[in-house]
């Protein structure tokens, strides 16, 4: 087969664009330092990059709802030592402590006043708003307390609402009317057996669903996903694969009564002890049975601000583990910044000697080819 000049210099001019190509390429590369261009380039390394950036993006999602999380729950617990500085000078040596049957009026009176302005600051503070959200209202997104004062002579009637909700009783408002009609009911000596035992089934569903109500408000999760591994079994979250942000405010507060009918919420019993201490404030001395009252709230009271306390520990708790996993996504992002340098890129140095190793190569084509090309076509090239 006979070769032509033409036919070599179609071959030629190829070879040339080729290794132009090849050269173009790795000067790109000399200074992006990219390990391909294109997914078809390198499909492995394609795949792994493309591995790469969705773990990292996720780790930006985690860090940042970490963020925003550490920002919630610090100013929360910043509130809640606040409350418990109120719940302790309330409790201290000089309120509900000194409490006792030498307790002039005047001093009762005061004591009153004193433990409903605590009381009131307690509610102010467990309304407080971070960026655009209830702090201490659970899942709900609405002010999580609402004070009713009933009545200014007798502050015990006094009703301290939980998102809609009584936190002694756990009824709504339209329901505390349907029991009180019931309870009339039940109490009217000219209704018939069979309307009062219709009544006292109502009433007593109502305190059913009320107490399931407030054990329900308190248990309210809302779990955010922070790269532990988010699973869900059967429509439900696994609580150790998630962070639970709900912070509800009657789960510190307290909620519901105890045994005897007593509230279990710190503002529930503040009322009650000041209502007991205005009550008798026209007496001179306390008499026994009213300090067995007030005793009663009193016990009370210790219990319930040891299960405030308990709360604030757990909330300082998940300070601590969001500060750990913060550090631990700080960790990963190094390493997936390591991975991806290792798969989407290569070393400078390398990529700065491919690029003069086919420089090189260009060169010399471009030589060979003025070497066995004739003078007249090279004079054309030229």
């Amino acid at each position: 087969m006979r070769i032509t000049s033409q036919m070599m210099l179609s071959q030629y001019k190829s070879d040339v664009n080729d290794a132009y190509a090849t050269m173009t390429k790795a000067m790109r590369h000399a200074y992006n330092y990219r390990a391909f261009d294109r997914p078809s380039d390198d499909p492995l390394a394609a795949a792994q990059t493309s591995d790469v950036h969705w773990q990292m993006s996720l780790n930006d999602d985690y860090s940042s709802n970490i963020t925003n999380l550490k920002g919630v729950a610090n100013t929360g617990e910043k509130l809640l030592q606040n409350v418990d500085g109120l719940l302790t000078e309330a409790n201290g040596t000089t309120t509900l402590k000194a409490i006792n049957g030498t307790m002039n009026a005047e001093n009762r009176a005061s004591l009153a006043t004193q433990l409903l302005s605590i009381r009131n600051d307690i509610v102010s503070q467990m309304n407080t708003k971070y960026a655009d959200s209830y702090i201490f209202s659970g899942t709900g997104s609405t002010s999580p307390f609402e004070l009713v004062k009933v009545d200014e002579d007798h502050p015990g009637n006094d009703k301290l609402y939980y998102r809609g909700v009584n936190v002694d009783t756990g009824l709504t408002k339209d329901e505390e009317t349907k029991a009180a009609d019931y309870t009339k009911t039940i109490n009217d000596p000219g209704k018939s057996t069979a309307d009062k035992a219709t009544a006292q089934t109502a009433l007593d569903g109502l305190d059913t669903a009320g107490t399931a109500r407030l054990k329900t408000l308190a248990g309210e999760n809302n779990y955010i996903d922070i790269g532990l591994g988010l699973t869900v079994n059967n429509g439900k979250v696994d609580s150790q694969s998630a962070y639970d942000s709900a912070m509800t405010g009657i789960s510190f507060l307290g909620y519901g009564t105890d045994s005897n009918g007593t509230p279990q919420n710190v503002c529930s019993l503040l009322s009650k002890i000041s209502d007991a201490l205005k009550s008798s404030s026209g007496e001179k001395l306390l008499n026994d049975s009213e300090l067995k009252t007030i005793k009663k709230y009193t016990d009370v009271f210790d219990k319930s601000q040891d299960t405030f306390e308990a709360g604030q520990s757990k909330v300082g708790n998940n300070i601590k583990f969001l500060d750990s996993t913060s550090d631990y996504l700080s960790d990963l992002k190094l390493n997936l910044a390591d991975k991806d340098d290792n798969v989407e890129y290569v070393n400078p140095y390398d990529a700065i000697e491919e690029y003069y190793s086919q420089m090189y190569c260009y060169n010399a084509s471009l030589k060979v080819g003025s070497q066995i090309l004739q003078q007249s076509l090279m004079d054309y090239l030229k």
